[in-house]
């Protein structure tokens, strides 16, 4: 449909890979095999009196260890060159402009099965686990932001530090940890970036090194490319938060003392002027955030913002974008 997919003599390339079979179920237990009850009390003795009937205890079953969390792996050199190879061939061989056409879902599995044809052409060497890793990966940099799929997917991770192409950093928990994720080249993480910062009409490149953007869902992205970064582009996200706290939860979090929410409370019903300053990360989005559920319900309210990313409670709401200079 959107490229050369068969060969010359118009037969469809048949990719050598095949899922493999289900292994068969498992046989269930029996019952009466995994029951451990007491072992019953011998009979008594003529003339002893009759002893008590043996007590029948279950045996409780020690509680499942917690599900440890999905680490990502390192990749291997090899399958970025497996992957780069792939990906240069998907691109000569789609047409993007058809594949945009198309809703995601189908774009990924038109994608797929290109992929598929590429890696049965080409006889890589790969198992049917690498496959599908493959073609996740090069789904999500055709149609989505790439490497940093699995990374936003996340829930607990707070931000997103990418210092070049090799060295990817999480926050997770307060923690700074470093990931097995790595970009192909510094080349595709500029595009990502591009990517990012074109949704919200903006632009970064060597004459607009500095840009700050937000992806759909709200989060904070701020990009500084080379020349100014010199280990390649730096990419940082602060994740955008599902949940909206209130004051009485930043109150039960200790964050604010009780009277000092009450008095938040009153001023935000009152219509007093507010001015909330402080660091980065400390809060000051979050707390204006929880002052706004206070504004009444009848007023509309405009917004302002270099970057998007109020969650606003009110019905009415205009929400506006300043133009960088």
């Amino acid at each position: 449909m959107f490229g050369k997919r068969g060969s010359d003599d118009g037969s469809r390339f048949t990719p050598e890979f095949r899922q493999p079979a289900p292994a068969p179920a498992a046989p269930a237990a029996n019952p009466a095999e995994t029951a451990v009850l007491a072992k019953p009390a011998p009979p008594p003795s003529l003339g002893a009196s009759a002893a008590p009937p043996p007590v029948r205890r279950a045996v409780e079953a020690p509680p499942l260890a917690p599900e440890p969390k999905k680490v990502q792996r390192q990749k291997s050199e090899t399958y970025y060159d497996t992957k780069s190879q792939v990906f240069a061939a998907l691109i000569d061989t789609i047409d993007l402009s058809q594949l945009a056409k198309l809703d995601p879902e189908s774009a990924r599995e038109e994608i797929r099965d290109i992929v598929n044809d590429i890696i049965a052409i080409k006889n890589f060497a790969m198992s049917i686990a690498e496959q599908e890793e493959l073609l996740e990966d090069i789904c999500n940099d055709v149609l989505g932001y790439g490497p940093l799929e699995p990374l936003l997917a996340r829930d607990d991770i707070a931000d997103i530090m990418v210092n070049g192409s090799k060295n990817v950093y999480i926050e997770v928990n307060g923690k700074v940890e470093q990931t097995g994720v790595r970009f192909r080249d510094n080349q595709q993480l500029l595009n990502i970036c591009q990517r990012i910062v074109s949704q919200v009409g903006r632009r970064v490149d060597e004459s607009s090194p500095i840009c700050d953007a937000r992806l759909p869902d709200g989060s904070r992205v701020n990009v500084i490319a080379p020349p100014l970064a010199i280990d390649g582009t730096a990419l940082t996200i602060r994740k955008f938060k599902k949940d909206k706290l209130t004051l009485d939860q930043l109150v039960k979090f200790g964050a604010i003392s009780p009277h000092g929410a009450e008095i938040l409370k009153i001023i935000g019903r009152v219509r007093c002027n507010i001015v909330i300053s402080g660091g980065t990360g400390s809060g000051k989005t979050t707390l204006l955030n929880c002052l706004t559920n206070y504004i009444d319900r009848e007023e509309r309210v405009i917004t302002c913002e270099d970057s998007a990313e109020l969650q606003l409670q009110q019905p009415h709401v205009v929400r506006l974008e300043t133009r960088p200079p």
